[in-house]
C-alpha cells in the first residue's frame, strides 16, 4: 500500500543520518531527496540549487511540495507522485512548518513521524555540524523546545546510537498496526 512517511524533527535530531542508513538497509523504502538553496556538504540526501534555479523549478511545477525555513527554500520533486502511484512507501525528510501543507497535498497517504532527542544531544550535534554560530544554535534549541501541537504524532527517539534509532524506525515501519494516517 502506498504511503508517504513524513519524517520531522528539530535540527540536529539526526533525520538525514536515519534516512541515509534506512536507504542502505532497505532498498524497498524509497527515500526521497530534497532540493535546497544551500550547500549540504554531502551530509544530506539533497540537490543544491541557486535561489533562481529553485524558483524556476517551482514555477514550472516540478515540485510536489515546497517550503521556506531558516531563510532557505526546500522542495521535493514530483517523482514522488509516480512512486506513490506505483504502490511504494516513500520516506521524506519533511518540515514541521510544512506539515499542514503536506497533509493537504497528500491526504490519506501521508503518515507523519516525529524524531526526537534531548536538548543536550541536539546541542552537541549542532556544534559538531559546524553550520551555525553559538547564538544560532541556542535559537534552534529554543525553537525545538517550544510547545507544539505534535503530541498526536508517532515518535521515535534518535538520541542514542544511530543503529538503535534506525532499528526503531524499521520496527515502526514494519509494525502490523503502523498507522496509515496519524492526525
Amino acid at each position: 500500500m502506498s504511503r508517504l512517511i513524513y519524517v520531522m524533527g528539530a535540527s540536529g535530531v539526526g533525520k538525514d543520518s536515519l534516512l541515509r542508513e534506512l536507504a542502505r538497509r532497505r532498498p524497498d523504502a524509497m527515500v526521497a531527496h530534497r532540493y535546497i538553496t544551500r550547500a549540504s556538504g554531502g551530509a544530506e540526501n539533497c540537490i543544491e540549487l541557486s535561489r533562481e534555479a529553485f524558483h524556476w523549478r517551482r514555477e514550472q511545477g516540478l515540485f510536489c511540495l515546497s517550503w521556506r525555513a531558516h531563510g532557505l527554500d526546500y522542495g521535493v520533486g514530483i517523482e514522488i507522485d509516480a512512486w506513490l502511484a506505483a504502490g511504494h512507501t516513500v520516506v521524506l525528510n519533511g518540515s514541521r512548518r510544512a506539515l499542514e501543507t503536506a497533509r493537504e497535498r497528500f491526504g490519506e497517504l501521508l503518515v507523519p513521524l516525529l524524531v526526537v532527542a534531548d536538548a543536550e544531544v541536539l546541542r552537541r550535534r549542532l556544534i559538531a555540524r559546524g553550520r551555525e554560530t553559538p547564538a544560532e544554535i541556542e535559537a534552534r534549541l529554543a525553537r525545538s523546545c517550544e510547545k507544539e501541537t505534535l503530541s498526536d504524532i508517532a515518535q521515535i527517539d534518535n538520541g542514542g546510537e544511530l543503529a538503535r534509532g534506525v532499528d526503531s524506525l524499521e520496527s515502526w515501519l514494519d509494525a502490523p498496526d503502523a498507522p496509515e494516517n496519524t492526525r
